[in-house]
């Protein structure tokens, strides 16, 4: 019984590690600009391989992740894709897109 409980657990977090849904550049730009709550939601860059940018969403509890064919977006000082969050950088998008444009 512990086995099955253990591959349930396993498979359980697996299915959570899915691929990052795979959008436009236009899509990508629309989705900048929705968010529910403007003190939690932030972009992040993670990076980019040889064929796409990768992005997170974070907005009150919910993580998203993107990635947009590096043709299709244009991301300045683009850097090597990492899972390290100290590298990644947080994006002039929604609510911080307001902030920046006050100061």
């Amino acid at each position: 019984m512990k086995r099955w409980l253990a591959i349930f657990l396993v498979l359980s977090l697996a299915a959570g590690c899915s691929e990052p849904e795979t959008v436009t550049g236009v899509q990508l730009t629309e989705l900048t600009k929705h968010w529910k709550e403007p003190k939690v939601a932030i972009w992040y860059y993670l990076g980019s391989d040889s064929e796409y940018h990768y992005f997170q969403f974070h907005d009150l509890g919910v993580t998203n992740n993107y990635r947009v064919k590096r043709n299709e977006f244009s991301v300045e000082s683009s850097f090597p894709l990492t899972k390290e969050r100290k590298h990644w950088r947080v994006m002039p998008w929604g609510p911080q897109a307001l902030i920046e444009r006050k100061t």
